[in-house]
């Protein structure tokens, strides 16, 4: 397996902290070097805006992409001319109120559902289809705009907005700022090998450390130097650069001075690509002030839970339900720290917006609509599923085990143009979102239902297993479990943990 950039996208985060405050005529130079793009490529439309509170207020959701490209890097990081994976996505959810903040990283090698995405006009148009496959895969051919219709599809409410930053990024930024603090609790020694699995080279000492520049990018790409040396290890000492990054930001006071600003701005701009909505200076000031007001202690940073994709040990899976009650709590507007009941307000009451009445479907209608239930892998799902869909009126037929001969996180209902309220109809019998709909391929012309681990257990007869984790529609989502998220926060100053010799 290729060695892969996997840093956070951290310097977006920096990026946006230090603008505020600078000059008019500077930030207008600034908007002609920002790269801009549309937020999403998903031609079947996208989930909802996520709910309002009690008071009006809005939450956010920012998807922070990291590009691993080497274009213009040469050979030393790897594949010369590699034009670039979404090798990190952090998805960053600012509550309504602003009291808290909860960072998800998405692990690169999780097997999820990517959609069909396409982007640009004429000559100049992209496609890609629908696929099963690694989640830094969405970004291939299309770019971020993929990635965030993945991530729309995985948490089932509309992301915001998209920061995608480069190699450059990380090196530029962490040099304006004057290094990032990291401590480690033994040495780093990551020797480059020969082959694909070599470390990146970098030597550190035991203890307190400052990293700036290409140090700082190798300790974030350093796969084999932490814990068991897997991605996922990785990823816990990332959260402690970003940490200690977070606090270097808001704490230091190099940062206030306009001199400081305008080098931090000018050197990272350049590396950034954002939404057509968030391509302008200003408004990434704005948005910076919106991330300003979140307390270090409410920062939440965590993992989605996964588990080993038993068809190649080398990737993972959604764990459930762990990873869908992360959702679910992102959704809610729910947070994952608790606040200081000597300085924080009380927080609004969490509520649900209530689910749309359930679609009524006569029984004479219901038997116009026929589906063909497939799989992933396990044939023995077909039948259950078959049954419940008879038992509502469907005409449903029971279909194959997939080629790929992998099981799929999410199902997914295809239908044919003008068939959208039907399969809407088979969506809302099985307790699926909206997300779940696909348009199919030019030529279909059948609704074909794709098993995925998100249907809940059936038995022979249709009924729901006992002890299915699937919550029904409309019910308030369960909250994530301590021991599932691994959870830190800003003002923690863990060491990290470097992989035992």
């Amino acid at each position: 397996m290729k060695k892969r950039l996997k840093w956070i996208a951290i310097s977006v985060v920096g990026f946006l902290l230090v603008l505020a405050g600078s000059a008019y005529g500077y930030i207008q130079y600034l908007n002609g070097k920002l790269h801009h793009t549309q937020i999403t490529a998903d031609k079947d439309g996208r989930p909802p805006a996520a709910a309002k509170d009690s008071q009006g207020r809005s939450p956010m959701n920012i998807l922070l992409i990291g590009n691993d490209s080497r274009v213009g890097e040469g050979r030393r990081y790897g594949a010369e001319g590699h034009e670039g994976l979404a090798d990190v996505a952090i998805l960053m959810h600012l509550s309504a109120d602003r009291s808290n903040a909860t960072l998800v990283n998405i692990p690169r090698d999780t097997m999820v559902d990517i959609p069909r995405c396409e982007i640009g006009k004429g000559k100049d148009k992209k496609v890609t289809e629908a696929r099963f496959g690694q989640f830094n895969d969405s970004f291939r051919s299309i770019g971020a705009s993929c990635t965030v219709a993945t991530v729309d599809r995985m948490l089932q409410v509309r992301t915001d907005h998209y920061i995608e930053v480069d190699f450059k990024g990380v090196r530029d930024l962490t040099d304006a700022v004057g290094g990032v603090p990291i401590c480690l609790d033994a040495p780093i020694h990551d020797p480059v090998l020969s082959g694909q699995r070599g470390g990146t080279g970098l030597e550190l000492p035991a203890g307190p450390n400052n990293l700036s520049g290409n140090d700082a990018l190798q300790f974030l790409r350093a796969r084999h130097a932490f814990g068991d040396g897997s991605d996922l290890a990785r990823i816990e000492a990332q959260k402690v650069f970003l940490m200690a990054l977070a606090r270097e930001l808001k704490n230091n006071a190099k940062l206030s001075n306009v001199d400081g600003m305008f080098k931090i701005a000018n050197s990272a701009v350049s590396a950034l690509t954002v939404d057509n909505d968030l391509a302008g200076v200003d408004k990434l000031i704005d948005l910076a002030d919106e991330i300003k007001k979140v307390p270090e202690k409410r920062m939440a940073f965590t993992t989605l839970p996964t588990e080993t994709y038993r068809p190649a040990p080398d990737q993972v899976q959604p764990r459930r339900p762990a990873a869908d009650n992360l959702w679910a709590a992102i959704r809610a507007d729910r947070p994952l720290t608790e606040g200081d009941p000597a300085a924080d307000p009380p927080p609004p009451p969490v509520t649900v917006p209530p689910s749309a009445p359930p679609q009524t479907i006569a029984p004479a209608d219901a038997a116009k609509i026929r589906v063909t239930v497939d799989t992933g892998t396990a044939k023995k799902r077909i039948t259950p599923v078959v049954e419940a869909l008879k038992e509502k009126g469907f005409k449903a037929t029971s279909g194959t085990t997939m080629p790929d001969g992998r099981e799929h996180a999410n199902s997914r209902i295809t239908y044919p143009e003008g068939k959208q309220d039907q399969a809407k109809a088979i969506a809302t019998a099985l307790g699926l979102p909206e997300t779940a709909l696909e348009v199919a391929r030019s030529g279909d012309t059948t609704i074909e239902l794709l098993i995925g681990a998100d249907l809940p257990e059936r038995d022979p007869n249709g009924s729901p297993t006992q002890g299915s984790s699937s919550t029904p529609p409309g019910a308030p989502p369960e909250p994530p479990k301590a021991t599932d998220l691994n959870l830190e926060t800003a003002d923690n100053t863990k060491c990290a943990s470097p992989r035992k010799k």
